[in-house]
């Protein structure tokens, strides 16, 4: 379950990256094209996955230190999509600097999580025998 963890938030930081191109595309579009809808589906997205990884936190046993950081993200997705709309320019110019925070944040927390997943060990790799096992076990 700690790599399931892990992988889920690898994950979200993959889309987090396909996030910042849709608004890279929406803004820079060509031929006067100006459409933030799949930017705003796939923050959505983004959203919901990570309020899916608290519980998911819960599920893989992982540390409070990771599980306060998954929530902490969420609690920056939730001010996201508050700058997104306030109405002020010089607020909403914030949405992408919060954003390189959720990037951050995520990145911080794959890394974290698969440095954890590695140190609960687990079974080991399936291995071929060396010729001394082979020897011993005819």
């Amino acid at each position: 379950m700690r790599w399931i963890y892990a992988g889920w938030f690898a994950t979200i930081a993959v889309a987090i990256v396909v996030q910042f191109y849709l608004a890279g595309y929406a803004v820079f579009g060509f031929h006067g094209l100006n459409d933030f809808g799949p930017h705003l589906v796939v923050g959505d997205v983004i959203g919901i996955a990570i309020l899916l990884g608290i519980g998911l936190a819960f599920a893989a046993r992982v540390p409070w230190r990771l599980t306060i950081i998954n929530i902490a993200l969420f609690v920056l997705m939730f001010v996201q999509a508050v700058l997104a709309h306030t109405g002020v320019q010089v607020i909403s110019a914030l949405h992408v600097v919060n954003g390189i925070l959720i990037l951050g944040g995520t990145v911080n927390l794959v890394r974290e999580a698969v440095s954890w997943a590695r140190l609960q060990g687990g079974p080991a790799p399936a291995s071929s025998p060396t010729p001394a096992q082979e020897l011993v076990a005819r």
